[in-house]
């Protein structure tokens, strides 16, 4: 009888990234500033401007960052784009963000 082999105990790889916990939702989107991020593909343009008209007339004090302040995060400029990201958000007082994430 052949010896066992016990060095293969599980098929699957080890989890390569570990997740984090989510940040609170906010409680209401009424005088809150929501910042759009994109990442140029697929129709943003028309969708921003209509999700920007629908929040609007919803939380009449929102404040909308469009996604023209942040840059492209996608494509030739997108290490250094989402690398300053957060300090971009910061710098306006960004509570939350629409990200549009397209194939």
């Amino acid at each position: 009888m052949a010896p066992i082999d016990d060095s293969a105990v599980w098929p699957r790889s080890p989890v390569g990234v570990q997740s984090t916990p989510l940040a609170p939702r906010l409680d209401s989107l009424d005088d809150v500033t929501i910042g759009f991020v994109w990442d140029y593909l697929f129709r943003g343009e028309e969708l921003f401007a209509e999700l920007e008209t629908e929040l609007r007339r919803r939380h009449p004090g929102i404040r909308i960052v469009g996604y023209e302040t942040f840059g492209n995060i996608h494509g030739g400029d997108e290490a250094e784009v989402v690398a300053g990201l957060s300090d971009r958000l910061h710098k306006h007082h960004v509570d939350a963000v629409v990200a549009g994430i397209g194939c």
